[in-house]
């Protein structure tokens, strides 16, 4: 197709500048199968700090060094995201099905998805440790920016789980389950914009559907009107109405009804003791809450934790993907989780009971819109009537992006556009992001501005103590024992570089 794409442009050009095309595209290809064919190993990479640690493995940020027979290779210095897990841990925690399904999805993902999901660009291993080598993203996570601000406009809200609507989207088009859906699996790019990351938990529900990508759909719905008119706009809004309950733009579902929740109900269900609210926290000490709780429950969906809890009849579909996006919604607009209790057993507890404990603070329901509020109860609702619950009387389940594009809260909002511009909130650093990144590339260790430099590359993160790399140990040279590949037979992965035309195409 190239080589066609090619000839088509060089025509008209003279025998002899025709054929030095010929040649270069030649050389292209050949470079490109080359790369292809390359065993990728910690050699390749340089450590230039630590920026994530957890029970399994850490996070490193890594600079590609230099190919030597390809000094033109764009991959050269470019920065990435290392993430390195001790096998042994896996297999002794049972996550080699977790860690295989995460490289599985990444590695599946096409290149259009790469705006929703850190793109996976290469997975390997030695005998030690698996490595999974990822865009790097200098914005942080979505928790650092709410410890940061507390809580979001409604605004502010909207933009967030538009960006996060569209990646909880596109996964299920690739016909997996994300079911980790958290503040701290959302990282920010340099303009405010929202990537999904951790996808150890994802489980494989059905087949690739690109019907179903965001992308896709946004453009169906401008088709019919849906996007593009007010007048248009105004009839979606009646049909969910109609569809969802009796509340339409200015209410929820009706109080007798099976998903009616506390937080459509006059006064809510007091969750302290003796009727009063506990002090919620905020800010730093939200932060260190959520770490101080191993795999913390508060976005899990009721009917998952049901069906862990051996409860018979409960199992649970991409709709526990949206639940935990309204328990997200919820801390952006109120400062916490809807569920929030000083133990897990007790938030498992509250999220089993969550239509007696759910409910929104009055201050908080005063400053928000009731399209806002709907929105929200479409979210956080029973699974048979959720954003992406199950069709009436079918087996088939309903499209969750379609719904929250159709929803009256999102109403006029411009979808095309946002991603145009920069975020609403900019993580600190973020305009000088793109040049400090340009000069890391080439700047040596050994020049003084370069820990200076790092600093202000992962100002977003926190810091840990660099207690040395595995990728310079000697281990790395060795060849892998075979026996220690039985667990992880397969993870090895490389993301093609498609070759140049060596014309510019109009």
């Amino acid at each position: 197709m190239r080589k066609l794409q090619l000839e088509r442009h060089i025509a008209n050009l003279p025998e002899d500048q025709k054929q030095a095309y010929r040649i270069k595209l030649a050389q292209e290809e050949n470079l490109a199968l080359k790369e292809a064919r390359k065993k990728t190993t910690t050699n390749d990479f340089e450590s230039l700090a630590v920026v994530g640690r957890g029970a399994f493995g850490e996070v490193r940020l890594v600079r590609r060094k230099p190919t030597p027979n390809n000094p033109n290779d764009p991959n050269n210095g470019r920065i990435y995201a290392l993430k390195s897990m001790k096998k042994e841990m896996m297999v002794l925690k049972n996550q080699v099905d977790h860690v295989m399904a995460e490289q599985g999805i990444l590695a599946l993902a096409p290149e259009e998805t790469s705006r929703w999901m850190t793109v996976l660009h290469y997975s390997f291993q030695d005998d030690s440790y698996l490595y999974m080598v990822m865009d790097f993203m200098p914005g942080g996570d979505l928790m650092s920016l709410l410890m940061k601000e507390d809580t979001f406009s409604e605004d502010v809200t909207k933009f967030f789980m538009s960006e996060a609507a569209q990646a909880i989207s596109a996964v299920h088009a690739l016909g997996y389950i994300h079911r980790d859906i958290k503040p701290d699996n959302m990282l920010l790019d340099s303009r405010g914009h929202l990537k999904l990351t951790d996808l150890g938990l994802c489980k494989k529900v059905g087949e690739v559907s690109a019907r179903d990508h965001p992308e896709v759909v946004l453009e169906q719905l401008r088709k019919q009107g849906v996007i593009l008119g007010e007048e248009r706009n105004g009839n979606v809004q009646s049909d969910w109405a109609s569809g969802m309950g009796s509340g339409g733009a200015a209410g929820h579902r009706g109080h007798g009804e099976p998903m009616a929740m506390s937080i459509d109900s006059p006064a809510g269900i007091p969750t302290g003791v003796g009727g009063v609210k506990p002090q919620m926290p905020t800010g730093k000490a939200r932060r260190e809450m959520a770490y101080s709780t191993v795999g913390t429950p508060d976005y899990i969906a009721p009917e998952v934790l049901a069906a862990q809890n051996g409860a018979s009849g409960y199992s649970y579909t991409c709709a526990v993907d949206w639940w935990s996006l309204g328990v997200i919604m919820y801390e952006c607009l109120v400062g916490y989780t809807p569920f929030y209790a000083e133990d897990p057993v007790t938030t498992c507890r509250k999220i089993l009971r969550w239509r007696q404990c759910l409910e929104i603070p009055a201050e908080t329901k005063q400053r928000l819109s009731h399209k806002c509020i709907d929105f929200l109860s479409c979210l956080l609702a029973g699974p048979e009537s959720r954003i992406g619950s199950q069709k009436n009387g079918t087996t088939e389940f309903e499209n969750g992006f379609v719904q929250v594009v159709k929803h009256p809260w999102f109403q006029g909002y411009d979808w095309e556009g946002s991603a145009k511009r920069d975020g609403p909130l900019l993580p600190p650093g973020a305009k000088e992001f793109p040049d400090l990144l340009e000069f890391l590339k080439t700047c040596p260790k050994s020049d003084p501005r370069f820990k200076p430099l790092i600093q202000r590359v992962t100002q977003n993160f926190d810091t840990f103590e660099d207690y040395g790399s595995n990728l310079y140990k000697e281990s790395k040279t060795k060849r892998v024992d075979q026996e220690r590949l039985d667990h992880f037979v397969g993870y090895a992965y490389k993301r093609g570089r498609k070759p140049k035309l060596p014309i510019q195409m109009s």
